[in-house]
């Protein structure tokens, strides 16, 4: 009988175990994908990553690192436009009130760039 409760309890506390691993890989295979499809100004597939997972941009976007700076930063350092004015235009425009993002731009030579020019006209 001892045998049986150890063995029940054993196979409890690993399927326990075993399902909070996937949902850690999730979260990493979505972040990894969100850098990726900026990286590669695939802007498609980043709706698609976004809209997959249920989440909107505005929710995540301050969470969020690539390269250890925010997705607009990060979207200018690899010169990611169609993706980078995407998100410009999904953030609240009182984001870049205070963000720092068109000033960051303009000192690191990003100035001209279509996402310093959409965060501006925002």
């Amino acid at each position: 009988m001892k045998l049986l409760v150890s063995l029940l309890s054993t196979v409890l506390v690993v399927s326990a175990l075993s399902t909070s691993a996937p949902a850690q890989a999730d979260v990493a295979s979505f972040l990894a994908g969100v850098c990726d499809n900026v990286a590669t100004d695939n802007k498609s597939r980043f709706r698609k990553k976004l809209k997959n997972a249920g989440v909107k941009l505005r929710n995540i976007y301050d969470g969020v690192t690539c390269g250890g700076d925010n997705l607009i930063r990060y979207a200018m350092q690899k010169n990611a436009e169609s993706v980078g004015v995407f998100m410009v235009k999904r953030l609240p425009s009182s984001h870049f009130d205070g963000s720092g993002d068109l000033e960051w731009a303009k000192a690191n030579g990003f100035g001209d760039s279509k996402i310093a020019e959409a965060i501006a006209s925002r």
